[in-house]
């Protein structure tokens, strides 16, 4: 067995389980011991599927559209362990050089995208381009209120984007093992994650509401 099929055969074995076991914090109430320790699983067995992407888009051929979704899968996941990890202190100039190198890196995708194949096409490349570009430009922006973002959305941030990395590799994983069924098999996965992430943010939202409207002074 060669190299390349060592670490594609240990991408897809640690991606379905990490799939199954990313199921258990998505569902799970946050902050439970269930969220965190099934969270904590699947941080090591993304970190396992991301590591060999990109060994595999280094090392081997592969459609540029591929590597443009190991680009916005991994900066999510770093920024979402960067967020959980900025208890005391607002995203400093580490946060921002990620986010720029990622803008750069979205920059060269643009440029260099070719025909992609049958499974990942440019279309699907620019869309996950556009997509991480926007999660970068966010980063950025949270130098201008650091302060606001520590108190009130850091969690949702860590969330959203804990999110993101999961259902792209829902996307790509479809997308690579049911290509007789594109290009419906990673569209869905994504827009299924859109909502998803749609309805965390708004039940975040309520949740913050109403906490805040719990603690605040009643004035007759």
């Amino acid at each position: 067995m060669s190299w390349h099929q060592l670490n594609v055969g240990a991408h897809i074995a640690m991606g379905v389980f990490g799939l199954l076991v990313g199921l258990l914090p998505l569902c799970s109430r946050k902050g439970s011991t269930m969220h965190r320790r099934a969270g904590r699983l699947f941080v090591y067995l993304a970190g396992i599927v991301l590591t060999t992407a990109v060994i595999a888009d280094v090392f081997f051929p592969v459609p540029m559209t591929l590597v443009a979704v190991t680009l916005s899968a991994t900066y999510q996941y770093i920024s979402s362990l960067r967020a959980l990890h900025l208890r005391r202190s607002p995203p400093g100039l580490l946060d921002a050089g990620l986010a720029g190198a990622t803008l750069l890196a979205c920059g060269f995708f643009v440029m260099s995208m070719g025909k992609g194949n049958a499974s990942f096409t440019p279309a699907i490349g620019y869309s996950t381009i556009g997509y991480v570009a926007v999660v970068a430009i966010y980063d950025l922006s949270r130098g201008f209120w650091g302060e606001l973002w520590l108190r009130r959305v850091r969690p949702l941030d860590h969330g959203l984007k804990m999110t993101g990395v999961y259902f792209a590799m829902l996307s790509a994983g479809a997308g690579n093992l049911l290509r007789g069924l594109q290009p419906w098999s990673q569209i869905l996965p994504s827009v299924i994650g859109t909502l998803v992430l749609i309805v965390l943010a708004v039940r975040y939202i309520r949740r913050w509401r109403a906490v805040t409207a719990d603690v605040m002074p009643i004035v007759e």
